[in-house]
């Protein structure tokens, strides 16, 4: 028996047998390893996929929507110096005036005015552009855009909000308000309309544009004029011979940017003088006068008194002549009933008062003669020798006084 069992288990197997378990083996494993992923894996790792696309979808969204709001940030910005200037830019170590307020005198009625010459209240009509006014001496006038774009594809400039909100309105889908004091304006966010007492994405956030922080307030563009109470004149002659001034010949003037006056020129006039006639001697020994005419010396002359009456010679050498100033000077009180307040390039000058001849010769810039702009019927083209007095009015700045004095040059 045990020799039996010991002859059955050293019984060797056969090649064949072994090959074709072995292939079995092999068969059987491939199978194993060929069978693929369960349904339940393939939703697992789309579920997995899925939410890394989301994660990084919802990332990339929080960045574009900042992107957008710092973009509308920084395009509210470059409104507000389109409209007051950037008060960071100097010229010769001064604050640099610039801005659609201080070439119109005036805040712009929408936001299409900042990028074209377009009148807001009647969009039919183009605004004044800027030219230089001869008489005054100011460049008042619409010098934009204000704004540095490029053009869409129909040609048009348009200065949207970060969000590229555009409603097809003259504001570019801003949430723009104009009260005549200040300058409201607001963007709609990433759903392009007002969300009201609910805030989502507006900003600044307020239910209305009306209730938002102003973006261009008063003291953005005001400015302060102060001592006008009084405005006093000295007349220089430049000539070689006496020059007379008439009674109520001349007026004082004070000049403005206003596109509502013709030119975009504003001014402001004091009551016509001298109240009575007056004689500017030149800066020589001897003048030229009439029989029993009166000269005017200014204060601080040597000779005593006001006034030197000259004789019936005609032409005389006054005595100490040389130490009597070449000018004769004289005080306006209150000249002006009103005074601007907007900030601007402003003039003031002194011009012919002479309502007979509007358009030849009244309100042009006297130097000593009005006679040379000839008459309504006969004008003459004449420009004059001297120049008005030039100044700028800046907001957030010391009061603006007038000169004192005001040197007006003239010749006979």
């Amino acid at each position: 028996m045990d020799k039996h069992r010991a002859s059955t288990a050293c019984k060797p197997i056969p090649v064949a047998a072994l090959r074709l378990s072995t292939l079995q083996a092999r068969s059987s494993t491939r199978r194993r390893s060929q069978r693929g992923f369960t349904l339940l894996e393939m939703l697992l790792v789309i579920f997995l996929m899925a939410l890394v696309a989301s994660t990084g979808l919802m990332l990339t969204e929080g960045v574009e929507d900042q992107s957008k709001y710092d973009e509308t940030k920084r395009r509210m910005a470059l409104i507000r110096n389109a409209i007051v200037g950037d008060s960071t830019r100097t010229v010769n170590d001064a604050p640099a005036l610039s801005g659609f307020v201080a070439d119109m005198g005036r805040l712009p009625t929408c936001l299409r005015e900042l990028t074209d010459a377009l009148d807001c209240t009647s969009p039919g009509n183009a605004l004044t552009t800027s030219a230089l006014d001869s008489n005054s001496g100011l460049l008042a006038g619409w010098r934009g855009p204000y704004i540095s774009m490029l053009p869409d594809n129909d040609g048009q400039l348009r200065f949207r909000d970060g969000y590229e909100n555009d409603d097809g309105s003259l504001n570019f889908g801003w949430g723009f308000l104009n009260d005549g004091t200040q300058i409201q304006l607001q963007s709609f966010g990433l759903n392009s309309v007002a969300d009201g007492a609910t805030p989502v994405d507006d900003y600044p956030v307020g239910a209305t544009v009306a209730a938002v922080t102003p973006l261009v307030n008063p003291f953005d563009f005001n400015a302060t004029f102060q001592g006008w109470d009084s405005v006093t004149i000295r007349f220089t002659n430049i000539g070689a011979g006496a020059v007379s001034i008439a009674q109520n010949r001349l007026r004082l003037v004070l000049s403005y940017a206003d596109d509502s006056q013709p030119g975009a020129i504003g001014t402001t006039e004091s009551a016509p003088f001298p109240a009575t006639s007056l004689n500017v001697p030149v800066s020589g020994v001897s003048v030229a006068v009439t029989i029993g005419q009166t000269l005017t010396v200014p204060a601080g002359s040597t000779k005593s008194g006001d006034q030197v009456t000259i004789g019936s010679d005609g032409f005389v050498v006054l005595p100490s002549i040389a130490q009597l100033t070449s000018s004769s000077q004289l005080t306006l009180t209150s000249p002006f009933a009103a005074l601007p307040n907007t900030m601007g390039h402003f003039s003031l000058s002194i011009v012919c008062n002479d309502p007979a001849n509007p358009n030849a010769v009244d309100g042009k810039r006297f130097d000593g003669d009005c006679t040379r702009y000839g008459t309504e019927a006969v004008p003459i083209a004449y420009t004059p020798i001297n120049q008005p007095y030039l100044f700028q009015a800046m907001p957030r700045s010391v009061p603006i006084g007038p000169p004192a004095p005001l040197i007006w040059s003239v010749h006979p």
